[in-house]
């Protein structure tokens, strides 16, 4: 039989590696260990080897994007037979990848304390229930197998659709370097934006699987509180415990919140704008009645991706709501099933008074609740904004209509000379 990590080394062994990557795309400063060996902590040269990774990302694409503009071949290749909405969306979302990734990083920066002190709290967290319930098993290959290899494959998807986008839309021989110089920093700046999207939502999760543990472990004390082979202190105590796991759930929430709210949003709102943008191109495309460019198949494969992200990020909220929801319920049975024990009665209160100062909810920004109505609003909002930019599209089309059936009606005969009052 194997031995069974212990629950610091299982935290590690399971979000270990999607931090490595935070650390390697260069939107965090700090380095994840085992409590054993400090916790979670930053280093001169962790920090140095963060403002060369962002330097060279931001820097490196922004300046890519230029050289292609100065030289009239290069820019005529990529954006010269574009219409002018098409060119404003292009520079767009140069602008906006390479804002958003600077956002998120100043915002882990700015709350790097907090993030550290929530690793902190997550890994003790587990070692704290070990202790108190020592019949618990802790399937940490389970959670390691969904995060680590549904991101793997994540950022493969990534690599391959950002570095065949650039690519296609260079359209030009010359300049590979410059070429090459643009894809892979866009690579690094669209998949950190994934990447911090996905370290969100397998904190998310974890809340939400300890949530879920707490409710079956008030079922077993519910259900074995009948039982005369424990003693009732003993079962009080447990719940009690309980009670205070699920404060210290809701504690995790709101540091969550803290750390990666306004990075959410950033992500968010990069993503309706992307989604709409390339949607919008897409359209122009159908519309056009042109033929079907591969460029095109990327941006579909694109919104798809980052389709998938939005959803999964506001169903994980959602599933979050619904495991405290059901856990403070719960827990609210505590008086009705020992009727008799003012202590219960007691807690209860005590508890539904903390419940109605701390309403936590997993959110994006400060206010905005993550849920299933999030899909609903980032989608109706594109749609909107589509449509609008459709119908711009159609009007121009019928102004160059009407422009081509005007010049088909005059008739030119020839030059006109020079004539006065005098012939």
């Amino acid at each position: 039989m194997k031995p069974r990590k212990s629950s610091s080394d299982g935290f590690i062994y399971c979000y270990g590696n999607l931090y490595s990557l935070l650390f390697y795309w260069g939107l965090v400063t700090f380095r994840v260990r085992t409590q054993s060996d400090g916790g979670a902590a930053s280093s001169p040269v962790s920090v140095l080897y963060a403002v060369c990774v962002r330097c060279f990302a931001v820097c490196g694409y922004l300046g890519s994007v230029l050289i292609k503009l100065e030289d009239e071949r290069m820019a005529a290749a990529m954006i010269g037979h574009r219409t002018p909405v098409v060119k404003v969306i292009i520079m767009w979302e140069c602008l906006s990848c390479s804002i958003t990734y600077v956002e998120n990083f100043l915002t882990l920066d700015v709350q790097r304390r907090r993030h550290v002190k929530l690793l902190a709290n997550m890994q003790g967290f587990d070692l704290d229930i070990s202790e108190e319930f020592p019949s618990v098993r802790w399937n940490y290959q389970r959670t390691r197998s969904k995060y680590w290899y549904g991101t793997v494959i994540v950022t493969i998807c990534f690599f391959s659709f950002s570095l065949s986008l650039i690519l296609d839309m260079a359209r030009c021989t010359c300049g590979l370097s410059s070429t090459l110089l643009m894809a892979g920093t866009y690579i690094l700046l669209t998949s950190s934006l994934g990447l911090v999207g996905f370290v969100h939502i397998a904190i998310m999760d974890f809340v939400r699987l300890r949530l879920r543990l707490i409710q079956k472990l008030l079922h077993q004390e519910y259900e074995g509180s009948s039982g005369r082979d424990r003693p009732q202190t003993t079962v009080h105590r447990k719940i009690a415990k309980l009670f205070e796991f699920t404060k210290r759930c809701s504690h995790l929430l709101a540091e969550l919140n803290a750390v990666f709210g306004f990075a959410a949003a950033a992500g968010f709102f990069y993503e309706f704008s992307l989604m709409t943008c390339f949607v919008y191109m897409i359209c122009q495309k159908v519309l056009g009645s042109e033929a079907w460019d591969l460029e095109y198949t990327f941006m579909l494969l694109h919104v798809t991706l980052h389709s998938y992200k939005l959803i999964i990020t506001s169903t994980y909220g959602y599933l979050l709501q619904r495991e405290k929801r059901n856990c403070l319920r719960l827990l609210g049975l505590y008086s009705q099933h020992f009727p008799q024990q003012p202590l219960a009665r007691s807690q209860v209160e005590d508890f539904q008074h903390w419940r109605m100062h701390n309403r936590q909810a997993a959110l994006i920004g400060r206010s905005i609740p993550l849920s299933v109505s999030t899909i609903f609003l980032v989608y109706s909002g594109m749609a909107n904004y589509v449509i609008i930019l459709v119908q711009l599209l159609f009007q121009q089309q019928q102004i160059k209509e009407r422009q081509r059936v005007l010049g088909r009606d005059v008739d030119i005969v020839g030059p006109m000379g020079p004539r006065t009052h005098l012939d």
